[in-house]
């Protein structure tokens, strides 16, 4: 009726949604229109809303500073001081847990005169994270430099522990690559001639081992410039027990009467070896062989002749004969 139009208000009739009871997610729903009484709705346009319901949550991140031009080669980072040291991010939940940090971006020039308030920007695995609180949204900066960075090649050590198993023993250790290039300053690396792995223990091991080892740089103010790992090689083989033998007669055969014959020198050393455990090493006092020289059909008062070895003990293998040749001379020729 007319004189209802006239009489009523604009702020009587009202437009809502009901959201009782609704979970995350995205919805549609028509719009209830209530009116005063004697009033009927005729039409409502427009009839649906389209929204989506999430939960909001709030979120502590450390700011980390972000050098946009880089760190000349000749300066280290010393230092950070950020204040206040955590912000708090807050929006949806799935916006908020997909932030993977905040950073305050400047250049070295920047943080160097003194504390500034710099901006702080969240990051994801897309990008810069728009659209979110972030409280407080400014923090102040300041960073310190160390400047004369130098960079040395050192060798990379490993010490072998333990003995192998099944008669064994530690052939060859190979570490590749087997320098590293350390970075500091100058008083950093003063003292550092190496880089040593952590004993590597060989006990009960019956086969060959090739791990990939990471190197740990010396103290927190060295760092390692390229490969940051090594690979350790480590070959086993049969036990090899070796011994030298000083003052070992050289005997002369071959010859009717050795009257006369003269043999220079008359003693040599051997160096043998042999496959076996440390039990089983060579008898300290008797040479596992005999040394003599081989005369037949000898003419001349005068000759070189070569130390031969004979009944030499089984699994023995002759390393050197030192000399390897000796002056025989007979004296009535």
């Amino acid at each position: 009726r007319l004189e209802v139009f006239a009489l009523m208000n604009v702020s009587e009739i009202t437009a809502s949604v009901g959201m009782t009871d609704l979970r995350s997610g995205k919805y549609r729903l028509p719009i209830q229109i209530q009116t005063p009484g004697g009033v009927r709705v005729v039409s409502c346009s427009p009839n649906m809303v389209d929204f989506e319901l999430f939960r909001m949550i709030e979120r502590r991140l450390r700011p980390s500073l972000v050098l946009q031009d880089g760190l000349p080669d000749n300066m280290t980072l010393s230092s950070v001081d950020i204040t206040p040291a955590e912000v708090t991010v807050k929006g949806p939940e799935a916006s908020v847990m997909a932030v993977r940090r905040a950073e305050v971006r400047s250049t070295v020039l920047g943080v160097t005169n003194g504390a500034r308030d710099i901006p702080v920007v969240l990051v994801n695995e897309s990008g810069d994270v728009p659209g979110l609180s972030v409280d407080p949204g400014l923090v102040k900066v300041s960073a310190q430099f160390t400047r004369t960075i130098k960079e040395i090649k050192v060798p990379v050590t490993v010490r072998i522990t333990g003995v192998p198993g099944g008669g064994l023993e530690v052939g060859s250790v190979t570490v590749s690559p087997d320098t590293a290039v350390l970075r500091g300053t100058e008083d950093a690396l003063l003292g550092i001639t190496e880089i040593a792995i952590n004993p590597v223990d060989v006990s009960g091991h019956t086969e060959n081992m090739n791990v990939d080892i990471p190197l740990d740089p010396p103290s927190d103010s060295v760092s390692i410039s390229g490969t940051d790992h090594v690979n350790l090689n480590v070959e086993l083989r049969s036990a090899i027990q070796t011994r030298t033998y000083l003052g070992v007669p050289v005997s002369l055969e071959g010859v009717d009467d050795a009257k006369g014959w003269i043999v220079t020198p008359s003693l040599a050393g051997v160096t043998v070896e042999r496959p076996g455990p440390p039990e089983s090493a060579f008898d300290p006092d008797r040479p596992p062989l005999e040394l003599y020289i081989d005369a037949t059909n000898v003419v001349t008062s005068h000759i070189v002749l070569p130390i031969l070895t004979r009944n030499v003990q089984d699994g023995v293998q002759v390393v050197r004969v030192e000399p390897p040749q000796v002056t025989v001379t007979h004296s009535d020729r």
